[in-house]
């Protein structure tokens, strides 16, 4: 078995904005606040703003035409469970998540 892509912090970087930065150099930012692309019924979270940093601080784009993406908290999970199975190989795991969030 493939061993995880483990977490190697996770940081409330400011209010609405939390990052999840993993072992093979990706950080996955999560953003959810009136200034990102997400929304919520009452205080329950519906769709989150996520986008993916290389190890250089440069955005993997999620999709063709923009590098956040807005997903529900379904495919929010999927990206997170995602994230853990991806290569330990830097390029190999940008590579991958390359317009992910298309399909």
């Amino acid at each position: 078995m493939k061993d995880k892509n483990k977490i190697i912090k996770e940081d409330q970087a400011r209010d609405g904005l939390y990052q999840v930065a993993y072992a093979n150099g990706l950080t996955l930012s999560i953003g959810q606040s009136e200034t990102h692309y997400s929304m919520k019924r009452f205080t329950v979270p519906l769709t989150v703003e996520v986008a993916v940093l290389d190890k250089d601080g440069e955005f993997v784009p999620l999709t063709e035409y923009d590098d956040v993406a807005q997903l529900t908290i379904a495919k929010f999970e999927m990206l997170t469970e995602r994230m853990e199975r991806l290569p330990a190989d830097h390029d190999e795991a940008a590579q991958e998540l390359w317009h992910w969030a298309e399909f």
